[in-house]
């Protein structure tokens, strides 16, 4: 269990904090991108609206490219060494490809984001950048020509800024998996460490169990035994001489048979109870989880204890019905699994309705056995009954079972189950309850 604490609280301390260094991370990363696409966005978008030969920027190489609708150059200025001999004439295509869509200024980029560029409408009185900028032949502007519509390209190269985006994203990549790692070790260190006081109070808790049921166990055997040779007794004394026992005499023999009988009956459940907890402290203890278990048909153990459990069923005026596939295997400890068994059968014997059938089933389930045993009961479970049904001590209404027992079988058969790396859960339906028992399966 301590070890389960272990890892549910590494895994939550690590996903709370791996989740906020990725946060941090993207942030880091989109706030760099952006301002570097935002200061390339400005720049050109201020070359294009300030006169066409002063549109030097400071931090990019920008070079201006003024056509017409149709994709004729009329006009260009800047530097250009960045544009290869068609790549002036691939962007301008590209931008006549989106005025034609309708768009009168846009941003937009070629050669997988290493030109960036800006295009806007001009809207100069003339229809182009100054009147001098186009003359037909006969040196007059007429109407129309002064009409026709006009673009402004400012285009720059930012393959620089591109590689250091493309760097910036593996150096936080790296970042991520390395301070990951870091985190998830730290996380196991302190977890270990902030649980450890807790790991120490149980193991001391299951210790003290222990050593006091093994120190119970011999004076109740002891105690067991002299009630024992006490009746043995009694019925010499008060019949050896073969005489009638006066009224008196027979009302103190009655009483101290009476009282005998008190004695034996809780010395009995006391003797129980100190081998159940023993039980449990065993399989708590990791050295029995880790023990070398074998091969076993669990199919033929199944099959023993129900026919065991068969004419106890039937004293008690039920019956016990059972499914069970032929060579199913697990890894585990064969008393262990018997008494998983005996558990859950004597559990159901106990609260299961009069004249009403108990089902065992046994088949396999992809990887796994699947181990299920229903009956009905007198009291439909709530949902706080079933939540604890697996803890110490819980027992349902005493009426129902006779008021015998300590409510530890179901929390050892739970143990049980867990020291075979398997599952157990509970289903109730109205007055139908159903424990299931999930196992891993071998060939």
């Amino acid at each position: 269990m301590i070890e389960q604490l272990q890892k549910r609280l590494t895994l939550l301390l690590s996903a709370v904090s791996i989740f906020l260094l990725l946060f941090l991370l993207l942030f880091l990363f989109f706030f760099n991108r952006n301002s570097l696409y935002s200061g390339v966005k400005n720049a050109l978008s201020s070359s294009v609206q300030g006169p066409m030969k002063h549109s030097v920027s400071e931090n990019y190489p920008i070079y201006q490219i003024f056509i017409s609708d149709n994709g004729e150059v009329l006009e260009s200025f800047g530097e250009d060494y960045f544009l290869e001999t068609d790549t002036e004439e691939k962007l301008v295509q590209d931008a006549l490809s989106k005025i034609k869509g309708g768009k009168e200024s846009f941003y937009s980029s070629m050669g997988g984001g290493e030109l960036q560029y800006y295009c806007e409408k001009d809207n100069s009185p003339e229809g182009f950048h100054s009147p001098e900028d186009f003359k037909p032949e006969n040196g007059e502007n007429t109407k129309t020509e002064r009409m026709k519509p006009s673009y402004r390209i400012a285009v720059t190269d930012f393959s620089k800024e591109i590689k250091s985006i493309k760097r910036l994203s593996i150096v936080l990549i790296a970042l991520f998996f390395l301070l990951s790692t870091l985190i998830i070790i730290l996380s196991r260190f302190f977890v270990r460490k902030s649980v450890r006081p807790v790991k120490e109070a149980m193991l001391s808790q299951r210790q003290f169990i222990s050593d006091a049921s093994h120190e119970l166990k011999t004076p109740l055997t002891v105690i067991i035994n002299n009630v024992g040779n006490l009746q043995k007794n009694m019925e010499k004394l008060f019949f050896q001489s073969g005489e009638r026992l006066l009224a008196s005499e027979e009302l103190l023999h009655q009483n101290i048979e009476n009282n005998i009988a008190g004695i034996e009956e809780m010395s009995t459940r006391m003797k129980h109870l100190t081998e159940s907890l023993l039980d449990l402290s065993r399989l708590e203890n990791l050295q029995d989880r880790k023990e070398q278990f074998e091969n076993l048909s669990l199919s033929h153990i199944a099959e023993q204890e129900c026919m065991y459990f068969e004419p106890l069923f039937f004293d008690k005026g039920r019956s016990l019905e059972y499914t069970i596939e032929e060579e199913l295997f697990v890894s585990g400890n064969e008393e262990k699994l018997k008494e998983l068994l005996s558990i859950l059968l004597e559990n159901a014997l106990k609260y299961s309705v009069p004249n009403t059938a108990t089902e065992l089933s046994l088949v396999k389930k992809k990887k796994l056995l699947m181990l299920g045993i229903s009956n009905v009961i007198e009291k439909e479970l709530s949902d706080e009954e079933r939540k604890n049904l697996f803890k110490r001590f819980f027992r349902l209404d005493e009426s129902h079972s006779g008021g015998k027992g300590y409510g530890l079988g179901l929390s050892i058969a739970k143990e049980i189950v867990t020291m075979h790396k398997g599952e157990i859960k509970v289903e109730s339906e109205k007055k139908y309850i159903h424990f299931i028992v999930l196992l891993p399966w071998i060939r």
